[in-house]
């Protein structure tokens, strides 16, 4: 790598610093485990730092690094549903638990909803995902705009398509699994 295409130590410490944890939670929150998004991070920013600064040519690093990150975490539930894997409980394998409620059923309930709904984006296009997920991470607009590298005045009517085509996807996965239960229930019967 050329001298001219290097980070300064303390640009990149900075960068590092300014983004680092709301980037973890962001993917966290995503494949709820915090081992994958200690690594997803690990990855991002390893990629940026040999990339150099000349990756980001005059835009946002922050957009550049939420991309990255949103693009490798659904790349993993990908991975994930193609190997049929289950969402992972166990603390042992760095699962984030979250105490919602002392209720059995009320947090089975819940964990079936968050496969479900990882599920429905695992099959969206790669970039219908990324912006429901960043905006779902709390960014602006104006944020999605630079990290998706697209027009601000496109991110109501692109976020508004992605969140009727997760709608139409969640609803027939429903519709799906209450007709195979009900199948089910027959063949007992």
């Amino acid at each position: 790598m050329s001298m001219a295409n290097r980070w300064a130590e303390a640009e990149y410490e900075a960068i590092f610093r300014g983004h680092y944890e709301r980037i973890v939670r962001m993917v966290r929150s995503v494949l709820r485990s915090d081992v994958e998004a200690e690594e997803v991070c690990a990855e991002v920013f390893l990629r940026l730092y040999r990339s150099g600064p000349a990756v980001l040519d005059g835009g946002m690093v922050g957009g550049w690094i939420y991309r990255a990150a949103t693009r490798s975490a659904i790349d993993i539930l990908r991975r994930n549903k193609r190997r049929g894997a289950e969402e992972e409980t166990d603390s042992a394998h760095g699962a984030v638990t979250e105490n919602h409620s002392d209720d059995p059923l009320n947090r089975l309930l819940r964990g079936e909803r968050i496969a479900e709904v990882r599920s429905v984006l695992a099959r969206l296009k790669v970039e219908k995902a990324q912006m429901l997920l960043l905006r779902h991470s709390g960014l602006s607009y104006r944020e999605i705009a630079e990290a998706m590298q697209i027009n601000a005045n496109s991110v109501g009517t692109m976020l508004a398509r992605a969140e009727a085509e997760f709608s139409a996807l969640y609803q027939r996965q429903q519709w799906q699994s209450k007709s195979a239960a009900r199948l089910e229930t027959a063949k007992e019967g």
